[in-house]
């Protein structure tokens, strides 16, 4: 009798610690062509993202907007074969969506789409992807869009308004690029501060024209983690955070 129960016992450890691991082993990639693209005033921005089914079965797939910080009048939409309304936050591979669930080794194709307008901003959005046979292990990637004040075809335009851009790439290592524009001419200021407040780099500190400027910064001394960025220029500061990964 005490075998019989302690065999039960060591199916159940199985049942309850090894199985379940298997189950929530990852069933699908996602895997973006671009996290940050930038184009012009008006433009329709489109990421594209290939999902595969990397498993046995078949897979009901899922993409959620976690994250949706847009300029003024900007949108964005989720596809799959067909493409929804801006103020749906979550869509999956299901009849209700025009799409059936991926065979194993199939790769769909999903694309974030941001409707800019003519105001120019950086949008931050975050999708998340997973399977209803696994819906708690998600995968997450983030997705910035830039749109300049000044279009490709017209560098030369003067800014009209200022504005400081999304470093790229963002987390970094070794170095990054931080982009900016002024308005009217004015003794600019951008700073870097670590998460405490304190100062570890002054990048720009000079009078320049009205135009759009772009600096780098890098520092091999520093720790990874949280830093800061302000510029400052007439009466306008704005402040970003970026990540240094080591």
């Amino acid at each position: 009798m005490k075998k019989l129960l302690n065999k039960i016992l060591t199916l159940l450890t199985l049942f309850l610690f090894v199985i379940p691991g298997s189950i929530l082993a990852q069933d699908i990639t996602f895997e973006p062509h671009d996290t940050i693209l930038t184009d012009t005033l008006g433009a329709e921005i489109i990421f594209l993202i290939d999902v595969t089914n990397v498993s046995q079965t078949e897979q009901t797939v899922f993409i959620v907007r976690t994250i949706n910080d847009l300029p003024a009048d900007w949108t964005s939409s989720l596809c799959f074969e067909l493409c929804f309304a801006y103020f749906i936050d979550s869509i999956a591979t299901t009849p209700d969506f025009g799409s059936t669930p991926l065979m194993p080794g199939e790769t769909r194709e999903v694309s974030l789409h941001v409707f800019t307008s003519v105001n120019a901003g950086t949008a931050n959005v975050q999708l998340q992807a997973g399977t209803t046979h696994d819906p708690v292990n998600r995968i997450t990637v983030d997705f910035t869009a830039i749109v300049n004040p000044t279009s490709v075809e017209n560098d030369g335009e003067q800014p009209n308004e200022y504005f400081l851009t999304q470093n790229f790439p963002n987390p970094f290592n070794p170095s990054t690029k931080i982009s900016y524009g002024i308005r009217e001419a004015g003794v600019v200021t951008i700073k870097v501060f670590n998460i405490l407040g304190s100062e570890v780099a002054t990048l720009v500190n000079e009078y320049k024209s009205a135009g759009n400027y772009e600096v780098s910064f890098g520092k091999n001394e520093l720790a990874s983690g949280i830093y800061i960025y302000r510029l400052t220029v007439n009466n306008f500061i704005q402040t970003r955070k970026m990540i240094l990964e080591k």
